[in-house]
């Protein structure tokens, strides 16, 4: 245990610690910063908020949105509809007429439009004039979300069991659904939490990957294989060190990050249906979107923290140990964010890539992906997989790491 300490001790001396500490807290800092900051409020391009920016913007809408917040009944839908129509006076989004009436409904009207644009797609039908919706859109607006996510599910699942098994979870949705103004922003917070999580990883990395690399450029392995027990009392402290920061760094950036946004921002909206803000059949509503995706981030930086010290158990120096611990980070995050090829090989190497798991599951929430797999004849939700996929990096990461330390 004292070679535990005594190693825990050089790789994290309080210079150190604080400084990953320190750039932790102030990235979260900066980052929330932006999202409240930089937040502006809108409806069809009107620029009916034109003149606010940041927190003034969000109470300004708030102001005129909360009048209708909480349950999202049908006959608010319809009020949604008449006022959009009534303020309609050309095809085009600057032809409409902002009115007190559509301010309040301003929600209502824009997940009407949207439900139109994923019906007309759905049926193959032109987007032309979208904003003309029909008169009675919002008595029929659940009946409508319901012929659309039946729809989706029975074009997209495999077989009858992913089509059952997606169907009840539709059917466990709460409605109607719930809003309060403010879960724009926490959308936006929610989307960069992935950003800053690739951040805090690289981190990871870069702490990680010279961890076993290093010991040999500056000597240190004589000086470890002329002790009595040798590496062997090393591999603990070597595997668990890097656990031990990449936790860190994460509480203290993303665990900090949102503490900030949730005091800063609207607390009610984090009771907003994730379905007021996207497609999903998912039964979340934006805090617990946040929750998960929480647990996520950390299953994920933990996973790169193993997989660097296994990099760094192979490598011959830390500069290489730290490019390949970063390139596959990079990979990663490229992968899940930026490739959409629908091809199995190209979802197989996003899922198997370290780290992935952080971009990935957003994607399959909100439905860019069909969140479902039959493997063997049963059922797998595809963030079950992406879980058991970083397990098993995980634990291959850690084992192999002990055995090329030991005989390195």
């Amino acid at each position: 245990m004292d070679v535990f300490f005594q190693e825990l001790k050089r790789q994290l001396s309080l210079k150190r610690l604080l400084i990953y500490i320190l750039i932790s807290i102030t990235l979260a800092g900066l980052w929330a910063w932006f999202i409240v900051g930089g937040a502006t409020e809108d409806f069809m391009q009107t620029g009916c908020y034109k003149g606010y920016k940041g927190k003034s913007a969000i109470e300004a809408a708030a102001k005129d949105r909360n009048v209708t917040a909480g349950e999202m009944t049908e006959d608010k839908f319809q009020r949604g509809c008449d006022a959009l129509l009534h303020s309609l006076k050309g095809e085009k989004d600057s032809d409409i007429v902002m009115s007190k009436d559509l301010l309040n409904h301003a929600v209502y009207a824009d997940i009407l439009v949207m439900q139109e644009l994923r019906l007309r797609n759905m049926r193959g039908e032109s987007t032309k004039d979208l904003l003309h919706i029909p008169k009675d859109e919002g008595k029929h607006f659940y009946e409508n979300e319901d012929l659309y996510y039946r729809n989706y599910i029975d074009k997209n699942a495999h077989n009858q069991s992913e089509k059952t098994l997606a169907l009840s979870t539709w059917d466990n949705v709460k409605k109607p659904y719930i809003y309060y103004s403010g879960f724009k922003e926490w959308d936006d917070g929610i989307e960069h939490m992935m950003i800053f999580s690739f951040v805090l990883m690289v981190m990871v990395g870069i702490f990680a990957g010279p961890i076993i690399a290093r010991d040999k450029e500056n000597g240190m392995d004589e000086i470890i294989k002329a002790t009595m027990k040798g590496r062997k009392s090393l591999t603990t402290a070597k595997i668990v060190i890097p656990w031990i920061m990449a936790f860190i760094i994460y509480l203290c950036g993303v665990g900090v990050y949102v503490i900030l946004l949730r005091n800063s921002l609207p607390h009610d909206a984090l009771n907003t249906s994730i379905q007021v803000s996207g497609k999903s059949f998912f039964p979340y509503n934006e805090g617990e979107l946040i929750k998960k995706l929480f647990i996520f981030g950390a299953v994920g930086i933990l996973t790169i923290a193993s997989f660097a010290t296994w990099i760094s158990s192979k490598a011959q120096k830390s500069s290489r140990a730290i490019e390949l611990c970063v390139l596959t980070i990079l990979g990663a995050f490229i992968f899940g964010i930026f490739i959409n090829i629908n091809a199995p090989i190209m979802d197989a190497i996003k899922i198997l890539l370290p780290g992935g798991v952080v971009f990935l599951y957003p994607e399959f929430v909100e439905l860019g992906k069909f969140p479902m797999t039959t493997i063997l004849g049963k059922v797998f939700w595809m963030p079950s997989i992406l879980l058991i996929v970083s397990g098993i990096t995980f634990l291959l990461s850690t084992v192999f790491t002990a055995l090329n330390y030991r005989r390195r």
